[in-house]
């Protein structure tokens, strides 16, 4: 899948590597999540939101620690490290469990977007498009968090990482952009919204050579060869430990 101008402009000429990356960390994390849920062997579903709750932080983190102009940075107020790479802060959220609802659609989280999360958009997302309506429902951002993000550049740009998921069907969709935060329900309004290939089982047809963005709509998503790195890392995966926040 050819490389966006916006994915040139924003990643340079590692921006085939940063995507086949993230692709990459996302499978290991759903891996990871659905071994877990296997293993506890129950219906309920919460050792699967769990584990994928910080594996897929911690999957990103391992993928591009070796890749110039990395920080892994915890800011206060987060359980969790988040990649800060050449100046651009990676931030995955799953938006939907099936396909029944479209990456347009997508809120960050299924509650009020955190102190931190609100505070991540205010200081390092894009401009609003429509600014008397932005950001106009949400509370004041907490004094403390945000000057628990006075360590990152004032250049850093938020890029989003969206994908869709579930226990029995796995990574289903993956989606990199920008978008403003809209109001205290999470919407956002994109900017900028494009497709991540994935990698996906062995001798599945690979689907044709599109890019998408946001004003182009959604097109159908191609694929990679299954044969990456996710396969090799889900068995070196760390123990996973549940934690409260940042929602899977």
């Amino acid at each position: 899948m050819r490389m966006s101008q916006w994915a040139e402009e924003t990643f340079g000429q590692r921006a085939p590597l940063i995507r086949q990356g993230v692709a990459e960390a996302l499978s290991v994390a759903l891996e990871n999540a659905r071994d877990a849920q296997k293993a506890a062997r129950t219906d309920h579903l919460h050792p699967f939101g769990f584990t994928l709750m910080s594996r897929k932080f911690e999957a990103l983190a391992k993928a591009f620690e070796d890749m110039g102009d990395v920080r892994i940075v915890k800011p206060g107020g987060s359980q969790h490290e988040l990649v800060l790479l050449d100046g651009k802060l990676l931030f995955p959220f799953r938006y939907a469990k099936d396909r029944s609802l479209t990456v347009m659609s997508a809120r960050i989280g299924d509650g009020r977007p955190s102190a931190l999360v609100q505070a991540l958009f205010h200081r390092f997302g894009p401009a609003p498009r429509i600014r008397q309506l932005a950001l106009h429902d949400i509370a004041p951002l907490a004094v403390p968090v945000v000057e628990a993000l006075d360590e990152l550049p004032e250049d850093t740009r938020l890029v989003l990482i969206a994908y869709a998921a579930n226990a029995h069907a796995g990574l289903l969709d993956a989606w990199w952009g920008e978008a403003e935060l809209l109001d205290r329900f999470g919407s956002l309004r994109w900017h900028r919204c494009e497709p991540i290939p994935l990698a996906q089982e062995a001798g599945a047809p690979a689907a044709g050579d599109s890019a998408a963005a946001f004003d182009q709509g959604v097109l159908p998503m191609p694929e990679l060869n299954p044969h990456t790195r996710a396969t090799q890392r889900s068995a070196e995966a760390t123990p996973i430990r549940p934690e409260a926040a940042g929602g899977a």
